[in-house]
């Protein structure tokens, strides 16, 4: 009889700590260091940042691969670019999901104006 109760305090003790780590763990993770509104990282390397969270699909050269279009030559405006960055975007070689790249709107738009640099 006294393991039922044992029982329940574990269970309830294990709902907890898995609720504790659901609301403070998880909003935070994939969110790194980033720079305040309007200033970009001393830091931040846009060629590095597009290595490592767009070359994947757009090619090291950004010249496309069977996943993703070219973005060299693009046509777009710096706000542009940001917004697919931000919101994604579907095309006719398919979809980039959005929060591909996940710095501050300073990065975002450094990314972008590195990108249209490569007309």
């Amino acid at each position: 009889m006294t393991r039922k109760p044992f029982y329940f305090l574990m269970l309830g003790g294990t709902v907890l700590l898995l609720l504790l780590v659901f609301f403070v763990y998880l909003p935070t993770k994939g969110k790194g260091p980033s720079a305040a509104e309007g200033e970009t990282a001393a830091n931040f390397d846009p060629q590095a940042a597009f290595q490592q969270s767009c070359a994947s699909c757009h090619g090291q050269d950004l010249k496309g691969t069977p996943a993703a279009p070219s973005l060299v030559g693009l046509n777009l405006s710096v706000d542009e670019v940001v917004d697919i960055i931000t919101n994604g975007r579907k095309g006719s070689m398919g979809v980039m999901p959005p929060g591909m790249f996940n710095g501050s709107d300073a990065e975002k738009k450094a990314l972008a104006e590195w990108v249209l640099s490569h007309r």
